[in-house]
């Protein structure tokens, strides 16, 4: 799941002035702590999602939806069939961030109706879930830096 970087921003802006700067007694230290504040302030409204991870992810969805449409299909439910394909077909014009969020809200209504059919997830769409979900998962966690939680767990 992605997180818009304002939020990130505003989270970490709460987190300073709440948590850490009342527990700073050097000036140098509070002045820097300012600092930083301004800094995320200031740029709260300038960063931009890259676009590509979100194209990456909408297509992926579009193309996993368009499969379990099928499926749904093939199992009997057209109507939650033509739902999904008419809320993938409705996406299409929105942004990247938009689109990418709003085919994986389908993409959650998709699996319900899919474990709604009476014979049970098909084998089809377990595959086209997969071939969604597992890349899915390495998009979201590639671009993480490594962790300091060993320094943070130092102090």
């Amino acid at each position: 799941m992605l997180i818009p970087p304002e939020k990130l921003v505003d989270g970490c802006l709460e987190t300073l002035r709440e948590e850490v700067l009342p527990y700073l007694e050097k000036r140098s230290a509070r002045g820097q702590l300012y600092a930083v504040l301004d800094v995320l302030q200031n740029l709260r409204d300038r960063i931009e999602e890259k676009t590509a991870p979100l194209e990456n992810e909408a297509d992926s969805a579009r193309m996993a939806l368009e499969q379990i449409a099928a499926v749904l299909r093939d199992g009997g439910d057209a109507v939650a069939a033509d739902a999904v394909a008419a809320e993938v077909a409705s996406a299409a014009g929105e942004s990247s961030a938009d689109r990418a969020a709003a085919l994986g809200r389908t993409l959650v209504s998709a699996i319900e109706s899919l474990y709604a059919l009476p014979s049970g997830m098909p084998e089809a769409a377990q595959r086209a879930l997969a071939a969604h979900l597992g890349p899915q998962a390495i998009r979201d966690v590639a671009p993480l830096k490594p962790s300091l939680l060993n320094e943070i767990s130092k102090g």
